[in-house]
């Protein structure tokens, strides 16, 4: 009798006897170590063969004896349960078979039940593959080891709170989740445990809530995007509470001046979505870059709910990925020319809205001193770049940058002004552009936006347009300027 299938099969996926195969170091462990026992502790083989019974296994609850014996290898070699947790990681999830998976979040669930090296790397892993079939299990799983979370492993319960923040945020204008499987009539182990939104909802927004009151220090490693999470959720009636607390002890301000982490960005956006952008931002050369971008939108974007994912992907890019020298050198596609794509090929108007936001955000809190231009670096870069062919690009980049400083903190519209000004100032001394002259003395640029540009950097009347670029700027009424054509 074959052994049973860890993955799902199909005509480009090798076979699981095949070397080249993530089922094959599984598969030949269990070859070697069919029935593990205590007798095969020693064994170098018995982390794969253990990990594929625990996933194959058809016994529910897990069988006592695959538990015993995990535990007693893991008290004898320190080193057996992050090799245990490898050999799980080892496995693409996307691929895993609904048995599989359902019994993978169960040796998660043991793992973290005995606090046991490599369990954090595993549900770190989980983490980022939210929302999927079963992922509630997940959400048990952080929910009952929160306390110790916060005080042994802290990262890992703020990457919870925020992918699951950012798992509300995208889906907050969604009436449900998608439901169970229609093919499905055996009503599979994966199906029972799938929700539909409002209860997934409640219990998401349960878990930040309680979390981010009763543990809000390890929270707050998340940084400033911990806010930009938290100020699109504020609608959400128990999200109000808190916001309004946190705004009151001037928390949520003091957080805005922390800049996100790079692993915390990395975790709004798959595995694969990380690889193929950094494959796009290392690899591809000007020129050749259409069809890589092509390629990622097939896989990614054009798919349900793949579009509101394009705010977490520039995010991503501004704050999870900053190029070396070499890099920037090499001809590759830069940054701003990857968000500027993403940016014009958005189709609703509140993901374009929310990809202006992350696009910006970081020049709301930006700090000379602690501030890292490369945060900023994509979104003076696009709109310098857009002025020659594209200046309407640039011209709705200002205009949203603008109504930031007007309107997105009326509380600190002063501050937000002063540290955009600041990032303007960093930019041109830092030597990203020469100088603010391509915007401020840009013909094409839009005559209004121009003026208040200059006005704005230079804290000064709008008249102070006129010695910046050595001419006159004629007024132009906004109804005439929404009508007007920018030509090459």
């Amino acid at each position: 009798m074959a052994p049973p299938r860890l993955l799902a099969g199909g005509e480009h996926h090798p076979s699981p006897t095949t070397p080249s195969s993530p089922e094959h170091p599984l598969l030949a462990a269990h070859l070697l170590l069919p029935t593990p026992s205590a007798s095969d502790l020693s064994s170098p083989h018995l982390p794969h063969a253990l990990a594929f019974s625990f996933l194959t296994d058809p016994s529910s609850p897990l069988p006592r004896r695959l538990l015993v014996l995990l535990h007693a290898a893991g008290a004898r070699f320190p080193a057996f349960y992050s090799a245990f947790a490898s050999a799980l990681l080892s496995l693409p999830f996307p691929l895993l078979l609904p048995h599989p998976r359902a019994r993978l979040l169960l040796a998660a669930a043991e793992l973290a039940r005995a606090a046991a090296p490599g369990f954090a790397p595993l549900l770190l892993s989980l983490l980022r593959r939210v929302p999927f079939h079963g992922d509630a299990r997940l959400l048990d799983i952080i929910r009952d080891n929160s306390p110790f979370l916060a005080a042994e492993e802290p990262q890992l319960l703020a990457s919870a709170v925020f992918a699951f923040l950012r798992l509300l945020a995208r889906n907050r204008l969604d009436p449900v989740l998608p439901s169970p499987r229609a093919e499905c009539v055996n009503n599979c182990e994966e199906c029972k445990h799938v929700k539909n939104l409002e209860e997934c909802r409640e219990k998401l927004v349960s878990f930040c809530v309680s979390v981010l009151r009763d543990h809000f220090q390890p929270c707050s490693l998340i940084g400033r995007d911990l806010v930009l999470s938290l100020h699109e959720l504020v609608l959400v009636p128990e999200f109000q509470g808190l916001w309004k607390d946190l705004m009151s002890e001037r928390a949520a301000v003091d957080i805005g001046w922390v800049s996100t982490p790079g692993w915390c960005t990395a975790l709004a956006i798959s595995p694969e979505m990380e690889i193929q952008l950094l494959f796009l931002m290392k690899n591809v050369k000007w020129g050749s870059q259409k069809r890589y971008q092509l390629w990622f939108a097939r896989k990614h974007l054009m798919v349900p709910g793949g579009e509101e994912r394009v705010p977490d992907i520039v995010r991503f890019i501004c704050c999870g990925y900053h190029p070396t020298n070499e890099v920037i050198q090499s001809g590759v596609i830069a940054r701003w020319a990857i968000i500027g794509w993403l940016l014009t090929s958005c189709s609703k108007g509140y993901v374009a809205a929310n990809v202006k936001l992350a696009l910006f955000y970081d020049w709301l809190f930006f700090d000379e001193v602690k501030g890292n231009v490369m945060n900023i670096e994509p979104a003076m870069l696009l709109m310098v770049n857009s002025v020659s062919q594209y200046v309407d690009i640039t011209n709705m980049l200002l205009e949203f940058l603008f109504l930031l400083i007007d309107n997105y903190e009326v509380r600190r519209k002063e501050a937000i002004a002063q540290c955009v000004r600041c990032a303007f100032t960093v930019l041109v001394k830092k030597g990203v552009v020469p100088s603010l002259d391509v915007l401020m003395c840009c013909e094409k640029l839009s005559p209004l936006l121009r003026q208040k540009l200059v006005a704005f950097l230079s804290s000064s009347s709008p008249g102070a347009a006129e010695e910046a670029c050595g001419k006159q700027i004629n007024e132009v009424s906004k109804a005439a300027e929404l009508k007007r054509v920018c030509s090459n």
